[in-house]
C-alpha cells in the first residue's frame, strides 16, 4: 500500500453535508458522483494531500443507510492506494485477511476498489483502491 487515499464518511444527506464540509475544510467540493454498484452518492474534498469522501445511500436499504441506522453518521472506512490491487488482494489473503468480494469493483473517482472485512481489521472497514488506467 502506498498511502492513505481517502477517508470515507457516511452522511444522511449530501445536500446538507457538502456545505458543512466546505466550511469546515475551507475548500469546495470538487466532485460528486453516483456509484451504482455500491448504491451510494459521493462527494469529494481535498485538503492538502488528504481526500475526504462523503457517502450518502441512494437506497433506503443500502449499505450506507444500514451503517447510519446502526452506528450513526461518521467515519465509514479508510482507503489505501495501491499500484496493483490484484497483487495486494492476494498478499492480504495470504496473510489471513478476508475480502468482502473476491474481485475488485469499479468505484468512485475512477478507481478499482476492494474491501477487507472489518472482523479481521479491529472493526475498521478497509478499502483498497487503484486508479483505472
Amino acid at each position: 500500500m502506498r498511502k492513505t487515499e481517502h477517508i470515507g464518511i457516511a452522511v444522511k444527506n449530501l445536500n446538507d453535508s457538502i456545505p458543512l464540509f466546505e466550511k469546515l475544510l475551507n475548500t469546495p467540493c470538487y466532485k460528486t458522483e453516483t456509484v451504482e454498484s455500491e448504491n451510494v452518492r459521493t462527494a469529494f474534498f481535498k485538503s492538502g494531500e488528504t481526500k475526504i469522501e462523503l457517502l450518502e445511500s441512494s437506497e433506503d436499504n443500502g449499505v450506507i443507510a444500514k451503517f447510519i441506522e446502526k452506528k450513526g453518521e461518521g467515519i465509514h472506512h479508510l482507503a489505501f492506494e495501491t499500484d496493483d490491487i490484484y497483487a495486494e488482494m492476494e498478499r492480504l489473503v495470504s496473510e489471513g485477511f478476508v475480502l468482502i468480494s473476491p474481485e475488485p469493483k469499479k468505484g468512485a473517482d475512477n478507481k478499482l476498489v476492494c474491501f477487507l472485512h472489518p472482523r479481521g481489521t479491529n472493526g475498521v472497514l478497509i478499502e483498497l483502491c487503484m486508479e483505472i488506467k
